[in-house]
């Protein structure tokens, strides 16, 4: 029986849920069998053969759905091919040097030793100021983070192309 890939996803504000249906819409087309989910949401791993991860990234933080999951489901994981992908980083710079490669934190560091996942790669993310409260502006405003959707559909769309059989 050929299984299906698991999309799971922890965003914040929608940004890094759009990628993760991007990522799946791509994969459909491709013949896939793609369920996308958000992390939280996910009971049971045993239907997946191919487990993709994303996670919004905000002040170098995964979102805690996606950081629970990881936690949660280590031990099916490390049996699986895993792919994982972040969200976070505005401006008009390619957002991996932009993260000078600090994909997670390093609280998660013994956890992606254990899955060795195939990939991890990072996105562009998308920020609209009237959506954060007082303190994400203070925050936003102090890093200097620019306003706009920085999202890269091609990059996103190639890199899904990348996940093979």
């Amino acid at each position: 029986m050929n299984k299906k890939i698991l999309v799971a996803y922890g965003s914040k504000k929608g940004s890094t849920a759009e990628i993760a249906e991007k990522i799946g819409e791509t994969l459909r087309q491709k013949g896939f069998q793609v369920d996308v989910l958000d992390a939280g949401k996910v009971k049971d791993l045993t239907p997946y053969s191919k487990i993709i991860l994303g996670s919004s990234v905000y002040i170098g933080f995964w979102h805690k759905k996606a950081v629970l999951f990881l936690k949660k489901n280590i031990e099916a994981l490390e049996k699986m091919p895993v792919w994982l992908y972040i969200c976070g980083p505005t401006g008009h710079e390619n957002p991996i040097e932009q993260i000078k490669g600090r994909f997670y934190p390093k609280s998660l560091q013994p956890v992606i030793e254990r899955i060795h996942p195939r990939e991890i790669t990072c996105f562009g993310g998308k920020l609209v100021l009237k959506t954060l409260n007082p303190f994400e502006k203070w925050i936003v405003k102090n890093v200097k983070a620019p306003e706009g959707d920085f999202r890269d559909w091609q990059a996103i769309t190639s890199w899904a192309n990348t996940i093979k059989e």
